[in-house]
């Protein structure tokens, strides 16, 4: 039987739509997030540095006007006189990034290597430069929910936590950010898992875990932390909890 032209391009149109529609469907599928047990949602989208998050210091910062805090600021700016790892930015520099070896040789919940490890919620944030200016650290208040490790701290307490980093907004207005590659900064008014170092009066964050509505996000990159990614919160904290319980002798 003789097929005619009009039937055969109609035919070759019906195929040619079947054909796509199966693969977008396919498509989909291989993108859509899996639930697992109840309570993990993996996300496997590629980490990004939230960098608006850093704190930004004018390039000549004033000094506190409160005594107490002034010579603190002071001690702070010393110590960061010891570690200055980021370059002078060229003219066309919006960014100067150091990777830093080694930086994450711990597993991912480092509560062994941690001096303290708090629940609690960030109240603010600040940038400041080095004493010899040739440095940036920022400096957040957080308020401590639950004391998971760390003698010194009780819940309420409100504690200064530090990571090297920051933006530098020079007199023209021209603004650089300074920061550790795969090391991020924590959102003001966020919740998260700290651990932390302790460093004199304060505490440099070793790492943590944001405790967003739509699970668990780490706070740095790398493989360890990426496996709880998306974990909803309860089945974090008891995680979380079994660790530290198993880490600090009874």
């Amino acid at each position: 039987m003789q097929i005619s032209k009009s039937t055969y391009v109609v035919f070759l149109i019906v195929l040619t739509v079947m054909v796509l529609s199966v693969t977008v469907f396919k498509g989909k599928s291989r993108s859509t997030p899996v639930q697992q047990n109840g309570s993990v949602r993996r996300n496997t989208q590629r980490y990004e540095d939230r960098k608006d998050r850093y704190p930004v210091v004018e390039s000549e910062e004033s000094e506190p006007n409160d005594p107490v805090k002034r010579d603190k600021l002071r001690h702070q700016r010393k110590r960061f006189d010891n570690d200055s790892p980021f370059t002078n930015p060229g003219p066309e520099d919006v960014e100067v990034a150091f990777r830093p070896e080694f930086a994450f040789n711990f597993p991912g919940l480092p509560v062994t290597e941690s001096d303290v490890v708090i629940i609690g919620q960030v109240l603010s944030g600040e940038a400041h430069r080095s004493e010899n200016k040739a440095n940036i650290f920022s400096n957040f208040e957080v308020r401590v929910e639950e004391v998971l490790k760390g003698n010194d701290l009780t819940a309420g307490s409100v504690i200064t936590i530090q990571r090297e980093g920051g933006v530098l907004k020079y007199a023209n207005g021209r603004k650089v950010l300074f920061r550790l590659s795969a090391n991020g900064m924590p959102a003001v008014a966020g919740r998260y898992a700290f651990f932390l170092k302790a460093v004199e009066e304060d505490y440099s964050i070793l790492t943590g875990y944001e405790l967003s509505k739509d699970g668990i996000v780490p706070l740095d990159y790398s493989p360890q932390f990426q496996s709880l990614q998306g974990e909803n919160e309860p089945s974090f904290l008891t995680k979380l909890r079994d660790a530290t319980s198993k880490a600090i002798p009874q």
